[in-house]
């Protein structure tokens, strides 16, 4: 790790709850410790069923974390923004990989290993605290994308929005900008929708001037109407 890059990486682990907590002697020894990976745009971070024996923090771009189904299906749990976490469940009990990691562009990523932090997380009871919660939220937003399954197509794609907007929407005047380097394959995997849906109901929302839209740029213009539609009533 070069100087520039410890300087890159320290102000985003202090960001984050419980490694933010940490003496700043165990972040700097982290990552010292630590290596930065380049990922070329599709590259496999690592596989479902690999050791999880580190934390990865994404620096740049943009990661998918999906498993197969029984019937051959990508499923993607998460997108994960710059600046934040992934592979946490591993890296804490120890346990194969849950997910496959693949770069949704080039990427950069610091990886973190177990044995440079675990000790001062089970050291400090606050930490560990904010470990649980930090946890607590993952399995919080995993629950939701079951909870979706039970809304129609529209309110579902409105519930997806919304999420990835308060993960990685960044707020300017004319909305809040979602850029997301997923395809509309990529995105109905996450909702549970084909990809044609998606590209339809994308241009409904569209031409309701609920968002705008230019490639992979989403631009969510009426925040309070895509709420509504997100809360219309589950199907029975």
């Amino acid at each position: 790790m070069t100087p520039r890059e410890q300087a890159r990486i320290q102000p985003l682990l202090k960001a984050h709850a419980f490694l933010g907590g940490l003496p700043d002697a165990v972040l700097d020894g982290m990552i010292q410790r630590g290596q930065m990976r380049a990922y070329k745009k599709g590259e496999i971070v690592f596989q479902r069923g690999d050791p999880g024996d580190s934390l990865m923090l994404l620096v740049t771009g943009g990661i998918k974390l999906s498993l197969v189904s029984a019937r051959a299906k990508e499923v993607v749990l998460h997108f994960v923004g710059a600046g934040e976490l992934f592979g946490q469940i591993s890296a804490f009990d120890g346990e194969p990989r849950t997910s496959a990691a693949v770069a949704l562009e080039d990427s950069e990523v610091f990886i973190a290993h177990t044995r440079d932090f675990l000790p001062a997380v089970v050291g400090s009871p606050a930490t560990a605290v904010a470990v649980v919660r930090h946890l607590c939220g993952r399995v919080r937003n995993r629950v939701s994308l079951f909870e979706d399954q039970t809304f129609d197509m529209r309110a579902r794609l409105a519930r997806g929005l919304v999420r990835l907007a308060n993960q990685l929407g960044q707020r300017r005047k004319d909305g809040i900008h979602l850029e997301l380097a997923a395809t509309q394959e990529e995105l109905g995997n996450y909702l549970g929708l084909a990809r044609a849906n998606v590209s339809r109901l994308l241009g409904e929302l569209k031409s309701l001037e609920v968002i705008k839209s230019n490639g992979p740029r989403i631009v969510i213009a009426d925040e309070r109407r895509l709420a509504e539609i997100a809360e219309a009533e589950p199907l029975e």
